[in-house]
């Protein structure tokens, strides 16, 4: 609001000097064309050099930059113009979900080869409606009547197979340990996915943190500098207003 009503007690005093000049013009004001000129320019100038820039803090919400953060690593970075530091975080969240979804693909293959042999060698059928439980039997009993006769022996009536819906019986005992070893591989690629699950987590939050602590000490140190000038054109006469606007940063 202050600056308003400085911008318009500006405006009104050059059209007033405008607006004398033109009329002592033209009612032979006894001083002579050159000395108004002479008289509005150091005018102008004194005006120009008299107008003071006015400093307004700009801040930007902590609040914002962290929230932003926590949903895309360097989000909030970008928020606060500051992304030489949230490159960082964008680029380990980028590389964390390429190393997370390459271990699914990985895991999947690994795990599907091992499901297609034992349906080679174990005569095993219909594998897309099995469990995981269902395939780690098939790895440790030769066959399902193995498998049923120690659950019986156990007394754990509730995991008996159907053996005709869950059969298999392996060939040799060797492929059994080749499948065995390719299934284990398989949980392993499967539980290396928790690293890049945690660092996921773990960049969002130092990001977050990041991303406040920025914002935070900006709020302290931006500045927006605003200084008006008065416009005229070659002859004179007032031409408009012009803003001069700059930021500054201090860190």
């Amino acid at each position: 609001m202050k600056l308003k009503i400085f911008l318009i007690v500006i405006v009104f005093y050059a059209l007033t000097i405008n607006s004398y000049s033109q009329n002592s013009f033209h009612k032979g004001n006894k001083y002579p064309l050159s000395d108004l000129r002479s008289k509005l320019t150091n005018s102008v100038v004194e005006n120009k050099f008299e107008i003071k820039s006015l400093s307004v803090t700009t801040k930007k919400s902590p609040i914002l930059a962290l929230l932003f953060s926590v949903i895309l690593p360097g989000a909030g970075h970008f928020y606060l113009n500051r992304m030489d530091v949230g490159k960082y975080f964008l680029g380990a969240d980028a590389a964390s979900w390429l190393g997370l979804v390459t271990l699914n693909i990985y895991g999947n293959n690994v795990r599907d080869d091992s499901r297609s042999f034992s349906v080679e060698h174990a005569e095993v059928s219909g594998i897309d409606n099995k469990n995981d439980d269902f395939f780690a039997s098939v790895g440790n009993y030769d066959n399902v009547y193995e498998y049923n006769n120690d659950k019986l022996t156990r007394g754990e009536y509730t995991k008996l197979y159907n053996v005709n819906q869950f059969f298999w019986n392996w060939d040799d005992n060797g492929n059994r340990t080749i499948y065995e070893t390719q299934r284990k591989n398989s949980e392993r690629i499967y539980d290396s996915r928790i690293i890049f699950g945690s660092i996921l987590v773990a960049n969002r939050i130092i990001s977050g943190i990041s991303a406040y602590l920025i914002a935070t000490k900006a709020n302290k140190n931006t500045t927006l500098n605003i200084q008006p000038e008065l416009m005229y054109k070659s002859d004179y006469t007032f031409d408009g207003v012009k803003i001069n606007i700059s930021k500054n940063f201090n860190f």
